[in-house]
Order: structure tokens, then C-alpha cells, then sequence
């Protein structure tokens, strides 16, 4: 702690100095349904009794109902992909085709592992080998991802085979996620050069063309690698703030980043995920059911593969039929919104599955694939018959579209029948969806979510509930600006509910934050719900807190409204928070973030730097609100990040200058430590409150390096 003493304010500076942490059968046939405001995509395949693909439907013949109504297809076609190895990209691409979308001719093959010992990944490879040879044509794109706790990508989206193979022969030599960590930093920088070469984001490539000759292939390939590329880069920055949990909750999330990014994307997606031992606890159910929706909803489909090969499973047939059982009646029950006649295998169904997961935990791997479309790759050694199927899947396939009768987002599942006139002939698609709007980027929205969302959408705003809402920024380097958001809400303004015991009470609140584009389309949704239950004598001494929810974020430059609610369901009341957002040009020169009041700082131990908040040993919990409390023995602290400019000799310098109702009080310099190896210099000042008298006041924070200078400033008030 070091102190510097002013003519008119004393104060103590603590900077801190964060070492940088590394961030964090036959197959059943795919068909998915999206959701967008305007139309349901619906996937089909078609087969014979005997297994043999269809590829002759008419429109006429084909009849889709939705909750029971008959639909009017929009659109009815037969989807294939390329199987030419030798032919250029431009031929799957009839001249003149200047509007079609040339991503909706690739086909995106994601490999997947998790928890391979040494054995397990020599089948890993060997299937790879098996996948690669029954798969020569150039619009199959492979990517590699491993998963320990966190996302690590070891192969960007290639056609090169022979790329895919040394990265996969690496990465069966390597024992810990530290391995991975490595390749996977060193994959992200260069996605980030391909996305900002100078250290400035670029606008996707363009695709034109002659009305006789269409794009060119060097048109058509540099966008397709741009938008690879920044599928990548944003999946990764989106997984590296997945929450560090238990094993099997930070599995969901990796797996529902990578699925929300890759469904981002038109065409086929496979993920082929290679885990001998995948499971899911009963108190994180909810979270897997959430994966496999939004999986259903972008189109994408879960090939699982059990790695331990070839054993006997007859022991555990009977699990086999318990955990079918339990999850078609859950399923029933969730298809039924809750109505109607319930049996006793749907109230016994949580049961049920808790007996099957005991007795074989392969059944996760199958109910995961059969959820999605896809099928369990097990007790077999041969990958060959398998992988051909899905393969087949991904080339080849029927899409309908249609505008629904029923267009109330409300969040309700619809059940979906699709009829063919031809006895002998067999469709597979999904048995339906859940009525939720989609947002930009493939993200998607939760049932709990829509009440808030109704509430920002409401023509009044209501602020039935006091709370506030901000973006704060931080780092402008790279492609994208990062911001810090948080919601803050005082527990005083929020219902707690006495139990009936009399010995308790709980608090049921619900958040939701968005940030929407100048067209009014949401680019990020970040929510939470909050539920806490206390003991009824300290319910008083609770109330005299905060709830304060903070998310990480990157914004391209632009201009935005950040919107948020809070919901007190205990109350039956909302509130609802409204501003603009200004992102500026990201930039290499000296910066400073914005200032930060801060509400307290939590000692933590071995944590990994996840976001602009944390550091080594800690994370800053902000406070939004700008009126602070002086006196005697108060303390008040503001958190800020310097970012020094590389191209710059010497270290950034510090000046704090304070000002009183606009009139310059005086001003102090304090020596920076140097940078992490992220570049980030975080700092947190330390002011006695007992020198500030009540009033309005503003902290200018300046920095300078060599000639370069930068400032930031933050206003509050004194009680």
C-alpha cells in the first residue's frame, strides 16, 4: 500500500498486478426444425422400410401439421451436396447465382473429445482415418476441438486431411488441458490476424460476379474463411467465459457454445463427440435439455461415439429400456405443456433415469445422438458402416419451409407430423419445437426469459422495481471492443416470501439484459435467475445487500441500446431500464478503461482471469449506483485497466486529478506496475472517505506514454 498525501485529499493507492491465466444399428436420420419470425425450416429424410434412401418426393405428397393443423409449405426441396473431389468450388454453383449464399453448399464436420485415455485415442484416430477416406469431396469442411473443463481448439475449420491428421497425432501425445491450452492460443491468434491483419476488425469479403459467370473461386473461398474464421473467434472467446464448475455442468456449457456457434451457419452441421464416459446429474438436467434445443433449433446433429469399442453390454439391457422409457415420458409430459391426463411412468420418470444412469452410462452418449438425429457409435470396433450413414446425412436431405398459422413466440412446445402419400415409404424428422423467437448469432431464448423480454418489448416502460443497468468498457485491442455489463438491483426493493414453517423466506427474481443494433435486433442477451431462500431472522439483515450480476462481452464499433428488466416474481412486479451505447474503433494506441466504482473486491484462490473484473487473487464486484457514503472510516475504491501502446517505448504514467462541484481540488502522480502478458494493467485506488464532504465530485484519471496521452473520468456524489 502506498500513500500520497495532497494538499486537500489523502489517499492510498493498491494497484493490482494479475499474472495472466490461459482463459479462460441403422442411424436414426437427422431432421431439425428453426425457428425464425417469419417461417419454420423443417429437415427430412426419406427411406424404405429396408433402410434405402428416397431421393424422388414430390411436394404434393408430403403433408406437415403443427399441433395438429396442417401447414402450407412456402418451399419443398431436395438438398445435396457435392461428392466431386476433383471439381472446383465455382462448379457447385450454377452462373449468375450472384444471391445465393455460397455457405449453403458446405457441410461442417466437428470432431469432439473428451476424457480419452491412451487406448481410447488411438480409436479416436483410426476412426478419423475411416471418416477421411469414405469423405473426398471438397465441400466437407473437419475441425478439432478438445474439452477439459473448458474448449480448446486444435484445428480450425480445413479440407486439408492431411492438417487434421498431424493435429489429431499431436494431440494424442499430449496428457492435460496445458497441451491444448497452447494449440489453442495459437490457433485464436491467427484467427484474430485473418479478422483484424493490422489490429483492426475488417468487413466480411464481398462476393460478386458477372451476370453470366458468377463469383469467382478466390471470391467465394476468402469469404468462406472469413466467416469460418470469426465463427471460430467468436466461439472461443464465447467459451472461454463459460463458468468453472463441475465436470459435467462446464461440459454442457463447451458443448452448447460450440452448437450455438456452429448453428450460426445455413447447411448440415455434424458434431462426431468421442466421450466413453459422458453423464448428466440430475440437478443440471435442465441445463442438457437446453443444449439438445438449441441444437434442434440450428440444425445441428450429435454423431456419439463410445471409445472403449467393443464390450458385452448384455447385463444392462433392462437399463437400456428404463432410460428410453423415462425420457419418452418426460418428453410427453414436456410435449403436453403440463395438461391432460399425466401416467404413472411420466410422475416416475426422474426416478426411472436416475435408475438407468446407475446402470449403464453409456446412455447419456445415446440419448444425447438419438435427441438431435443422429445415433450412438458403440460396442463395435468397426466405424466404417456408421460413419457412412451419417456422412450420407450430411450430403443429402429434404427441406420445407412454411409460415406458421399460429406466429405467438410464447415459448409453448409444438408437436410436429409430417405424412407422406407412399405406404411404403418412411420419414424421420424431429417431433417439434419450442415457440421461441431466434436472435442474431445463434443464440436463443429460454422460456423463463420471455416475460422479460415481453416487458422491454411493452410501448410503457414500468419501473415497478428500483435497479440499475451498465456497460462499462475495457480493452479496445483486436477485432472488437470488451465490455463488462451488470445489473444491480437493492434487495430492499424486492418481495421475500415467508414460508409456511415460519422459519423461512425466499426471493424469486428473474434478469434479463440485451444489447440491440440500430435495426432493434439483439446481438447479446445475457440473463440470470435468482433465487435465494434465508432464514426468516435474517431476512432484514439480507435486505440491506445488493444483487448484482455482472456478463462479458465484445461489441464490433457501432451504435447500440443496452436494455434490461428485473422481474420479481415473488411481487408479480418489473422493472424495466433503457440507454444508449456507444462503441468506439477499436484502437493499438494508449487507452484506459472506463472507471469503475467499486462495491467490494472478493479474495479468491486459484482462480483463472475470466474476465475484465477478475484478477490475481480476486474479483472487483461493481456498484452502479453514483451516490457513495463519506465519514469517518469509510473507504472508497475505483477499478479502472490501462492498455499501453506496444509500439511506444517506456511504461504508461498515472495522474489522479479530483474536482468538487467543478472547481479543481489538486492531483497526484502514482507509478504504474508493468503490464500482464495480455497487456492489461489492472489498478484499483483506495480513498479514505472521511476527506470528502458531502457534494458532487469527479475523478479525472490520465495516463501517458511518451507523447501519447489518455483519459477517463468518473462522477459521483457524497452523502
Amino acid at each position: 500500500m502506498k500513500v500520497i498525501v495532497l494538499a486537500l485529499v489523502g489517499f492510498s493507492v493498491a494497484c493490482i498486478c494479475a499474472a495472466e491465466k490461459e482463459k479462460p444399428a441403422a442411424a436414426a436420420e437427422p431432421a431439425t426444425v428453426r425457428a425464425t419470425s417469419q417461417e419454420v425450416i423443417l429437415d427430412m429424410v426419406f427411406r424404405t422400410k429396408k433402410g434405402k434412401p428416397v431421393r424422388d418426393i414430390r411436394p404434393e405428397e408430403i403433408h406437415v401439421y403443427e399441433d395438429g393443423a396442417e401447414q402450407k409449405l412456402a418451399s419443398f426441396r431436395l438438398v445435396q451436396g457435392s461428392q466431386n473431389a476433383e471439381a472446383p468450388p465455382e462448379t457447385a454453383m450454377p452462373a449468375g447465382a450472384i444471391g445465393i449464399d455460397p455457405m449453403r453448399e458446405i457441410r461442417l464436420v466437428t470432431l469432439v473429445f473428451e476424457g480419452l485415455d491412451q487406448d481410447s485415442k488411438r480409436f479416436f484416430h483410426e476412426a478419423t482415418k475411416d471418416l477421411l477416406a469414405l469423405a473426398p469431396e471438397t465441400n466437407l469442411y473437419y475441425s478439432l476441438f478438445a474439452i477439459d473443463r473448458k474448449l480448446y481448439c486444435l484445428q480450425p475449420f480445413t479440407q486439408d486431411h492431411a492438417a487434421l491428421m498431424r493435429s489429431i497425432e499431436r494431440a494424442a501425445m499430449w496428457n492435460s488441458y496445458l497441451q491444448y491450452s497452447s494449440q489453442s492460443a495459437q490457433v485464436r491468434e491467427q484467427l484474430a490476424h485473418i479478422l483484424a491483419p493490422n489490429g483492426v476488425g475488417l468487413d466480411m469479403p464481398s462476393v460478386q460476379g458477372g451476370p453470366q459467370t458468377g463469383p469467382s473461386a478466390a471470391q467465394v473461398g476468402d469469404m468462406i474463411s472469413f466467416r469460418l474464421a470469426k465463427l471460430q473467434y467468436d466461439l472461443l472467446q464465447v467459451t472461454e467465459r463459460a463458468d468453472r464448475e463441475l465436470d459435467a455442468f462446464a461440459t454442457l456449457n463447451v458443448l452448447r457454445g460450440l452448437v450455438r456457434q456452429i448453428g450460426t451457419l445455413p447447411g448440415r452441421k455434424v458434431i462426431l463427440y468421442f466421450n466413453p464416459w459422458f453423464n448428466v446429474p440430475d440437478d443440471i438436467k435442465e441445463r442438457y435439455q437446453d443444449l439438445i434445443s438449441v441444437a434442434n433449433r440450428g440444425n445441428v446433429t450429435f454423431y456419439t461415439v463410445d471409445t472403449k469399442g467393443l464390450l458385452t453390454w448384455s447385463q444392462n439391457s433392462a437399463g437400456v429400456g428404463m432410460m428410453s422409457d423415462a425420457n419418452n415420458a418426460s418428453r410427453r409430459l414436456a410435449q403436453s405443456g403440463g395438461t391432460g391426463d399425466t401416467g404413472a411412468d411420466q410422475i416416475l420418470s426422474a426416478d426411472t433415469g436416475l435408475s438407468a444412469l446407475r446402470s449403464n452410462s453409456m446412455l447419456w452418449l445415446k440419448d444425447l445422438a438419438q435427441s438431435t438425429g443422429g445415433s450412438l457409435v458403440g460396442e463395435t470396433n468397426d466405424l466404417k458402416a456408421p460413419l457412412r450413414l451419417a456422412l450420407d446425412e450430411i450430403r443429402t436431405y429434404y427441406e420445407a419451409t412454411y409460415v406458421p398459422s399460429v406466429t405467438t413466440w410464447d415459448g409453448k412446445f409444438r408437436k410436429l407430423a409430417v405424412k407422406i402419400d407412399r405406404p411404403d415409404v418412411q420419414v424421420r424428422t424431429r417431433s417439434g419445437y419450442y415457440a421461441l423467437p431466434s436472435l442474431t448469432g445463434g443464440q436463443q431464448l429460454a422460456s423463463y426469459e420471455l416475460p422479460l423480454l415481453n416487458a422491454l418489448n411493452a410501448p410503457k416502460l414500468v419501473s415497478d422495481v428500483p435497479f440499475h443497468a451498465a456497460a462499462q468498457r475495457f480493452s479496445d485491442r483486436g477485432p472488437k471492443v470488451e465490455y463488462m455489463v451488470s445489473v444491480e438491483a437493492p434487495l430492499r426493493g424486492l418481495t421475500f416470501d415467508q414460508h409456511a414453517d415460519k422459519n423461512s423466506a425466499s426471493v424469486n427474481t428473474g434478469i434479463l439484459a440485451v444489447i440491440k443494433d440500430q435495426r432493434g435486433e439483439i446481438v447479446e442477451k445475457f440473463s440470470k435467475d435468482f433465487a435465494v431462500q434465508v432464514a426468516l431472522d435474517k431476512v432484514e439483515s439480507y435486505k440491506q445487500g445488493n444483487m448484482v450480476q455482472t456478463f462479458h462481452t465484445e461489441l464490433a464499433p457501432g451504435d447500440y441500446m443496452l436494455e434490461a428488466a428485473v422481474m420479481d416474481r415473488k411481487g408479480l412486479k418489473t422493472g424495466v431500464l433503457k440507454s444508449a451505447l456507444h462503441v468506439p474503433q477499436p484502437s493499438n494506441k494508449l487507452s484506459v478503461s472506463n472507471v469503475v466504482i467499486v462495491r467490494r473486491a472478493d479474495a479468491l484462490k486459484n482462480n483463472d482471469i475470466l474476465d475484465a473484473f477478475y484478477y490475481d487473487g480476486g474479483k472487483i464486484v461493481p456498484a452502479l449506483t453514483d451516490t457513495l457514503k463519506g465519514g469517518p472510516g469509510s473507504v472508497l475504491s475505483f477499478y479502472f485497466a490501462v492498455y499501453r501502446d506496444t509500439a511506444v517505448q517506456g511504461n504508461p504514467t498515472l495522474t489522479m486529478g479530483f474536482y468538487k462541484e467543478g472547481q479543481y481540488l489538486g492531483s497526484a502522480d502514482a507509478p504504474l506496475p508493468p503490464p500482464q502478458k495480455d497487456g492489461r494493467i489492472p489498478y484499483i485506488a483506495s480513498l479514505p472517505g472521511d476527506k470528502f464532504v458531502p457534494g458532487s465530485y469527479e475523478i479525472h484519471v490520465g495516463v501517458t506514454q511518451g507523447q501519447e496521452k489518455a483519459e477517463e473520468k468518473v462522477a459521483f456524489r457524497i452523502e
